[in-house]
């Protein structure tokens, strides 16, 4: 496509390139590249400051690469386009939703501290369920059903919440080719701070909770809620559809700063003024009976998962459905139908002595805090709780984590997490503080045999901070790791040994 084209589709293209020249105008755009190692002939360049490196230091690469076109935030070279105070990371993301410029026709942006990763997942089941070709992309990837209505997922090697845009438009423009018309997308906060999702056609957006975590990037509070706020009110289209829950200190605070918006809102939770109220959460052995009332009418339902947190996931899944204009009656119907998704209090209960094992990516104060409240409800033994602390990551929430750990449980073990480049003993040490008593196993794989060892009937152990996750980042190293695999290769194990006594 010509330059013109491309720079036709969007306002803020239009009027950073006015000035270029014919001859650029009609240049044909082979691609686009924030990498110079990436450009091609017919490339157009745009250089990004990161945290490690300024792409204007690679400029020069860029051209002998093929580059026709180079964008940067400031150049005293007449050859190049100054973006002055726009930032490059906004003009690289507008830039390619124009050049992939399909995308499904709905798409709904999930945000908030937890519960992001399983409320894309049930609003693409409920989806589904309704007869829809629907989607969900963020940690887990991208999963979709195929033809034959099994689920298929596509991982990331990106290893990101929200994918850089040099992939996350290709990818839209791809499963608008598959004919997906709905898609649940994780809005992470570091996405909407750097402007990933600007270039997105959002017509929706769900709010889930905020919380202390990524403190280490946004460096306090009120940034990082500010850095979510965004997709409300800068990056979502007029007359989109919202869901916020009005439990959550900060969701009250967003549904007062945007309710005169031009936007279909409807607020959620146990409090007496939500559209959606949550009158009661009732947490079986391994379902939850929940009911819920919605202009004066009550629904109950039953969801075969643990947490009461799921509970305000499915319903804030319900609720942006019941936005989007579905039947009320249909959705609340179809929540029963609803599967956790992968390393989300993901059950694994073939023990050989009636214990339960759960697997979840609790790597936060609140969402571990859920977790052990979830299990100490249901609980009729001990509770072992074993996890780590990812490195390079927000160091205060650590000892935090340990006193929740140290709460709620019988027995702590403190084991490694992704430590990256930190020193894993001294980010055992950060844990130790909270629960001095705990027992520190720094190999996992030998934490977690130990842990299934410890379990009588009755007793639970949850293993937590990883999830669906399979790798460990140890240093420079990214070696293979999958906390479900290790735990159901030692119950294997302890029956083959149980076998031959």
């Amino acid at each position: 496509m010509l330059l013109r084209e491309l720079i036709s589709r969007k306002k803020i293209l239009m009027n950073l390139l006015k000035n270029v020249s014919e001859e650029l105008l009609n240049h044909n755009v082979s691609g686009i590249s924030g990498n110079s190692k990436n450009i091609k002939n017919d490339y157009i360049y745009v250089a990004i400051k990161g945290k490690r490196f300024d792409g204007a230091d690679f400029i020069q690469e860029a051209r002998e690469n093929g580059a026709f076109l180079i964008i940067t935030n400031k150049s005293n070279d007449t050859t190049i386009i100054s973006t002055n105070k726009i930032s490059t990371r906004l003009i690289y993301s507008e830039l390619l939703a124009s050049f992939y410029e399909k995308q499904p026709k709905e798409i709904i942006g999930v945000t908030g501290t937890n519960g992001k990763t399983s409320t894309v997942e049930f609003c693409r089941q409920l989806w589904v369920q309704v007869g829809w070709k629907a989607a969900s992309m963020g940690t887990l990837g991208i999963k979709i059903e195929n033809t034959l209505n099994k689920s298929y997922q596509k991982s990331s090697n990106q290893n990101l919440t929200t994918l850089d845009p040099s992939e996350l438009y290709k990818e839209l423009h791809s499963l608008e080719n598959k004919k997906i018309s709905h898609l649940a997308l994780e809005a992470s906060s570091h996405g909407l701070d750097q402007f990933r999702l600007d270039g997105v056609k959002f017509s929706g957006a769900i709010f889930t909770n905020l919380s202390h975590d990524h403190l280490d990037y946004h460096k306090n509070i009120e940034n990082y809620f500010l850095s979510k706020k965004r997709l409300f009110t800068q990056v979502l289209q007029n007359n989109s559809a919202i869901a916020i829950n009005i439990d959550n200190d900060f969701g009250k605070r967003l549904f007062s700063e945007i309710k005169n918006n031009k936007h279909i809102i409807i607020t959620f939770g146990q409090c007496l003024e939500s559209n959606i109220k949550i009158k009661s959460i009732k947490q079986n052995n391994q379902t939850i009976d929940l009911v819920l009332e919605y202009k004066d009418k009550v629904y109950n339902s039953t969801i075969g998962m643990i947490g009461k947190f799921q509970a305000y996931n499915v319903v804030a899944a319900a609720s942006i459905c019941i936005a989007l204009g579905i039947d009320p009656n249909l959705i609340f119907k179809s929540i029963s139908y609803l599967k956790p998704a992968r390393g989300r209090m993901e059950i694994i209960s073939a023990t050989h002595n009636g214990s339960m094992i759960i697997i979840d990516y609790a790597h936060t104060p609140e969402a571990l805090n859920y977790v052990l409240n979830s299990i100490k409800e249901i609980s009729k033994g001990k509770i072992i709780t074993l996890f780590g602390c990812g490195g390079d990551r927000d160091k205060d929430k650590r000892k935090t984590m340990g006193e929740l750990a140290k709460k709620f449980s019988d027995l702590v073990i403190v084991t490694d997490d992704n430590p990256r480049s930190e020193s894993p003993s001294g980010i055992r040490k950060d844990i130790l503080k909270g629960c001095p008593n705990a027992e520190e196993i720094p190999d996992r794989n030998k934490a977690i045999n130990y842990a299934i060892t410890k379990l009588h009937r009755n007793d639970f152990l949850l293993i937590a901070g990883k999830g669906h996750e399979t790798s460990q980042t140890i240093g420079m190293e990214t070696l293979p790791f999958d906390d479900y695999t290790v735990a159901k290769e030692t119950i294997k194990n302890i029956e083959k040994g149980r076998e031959t006594v």
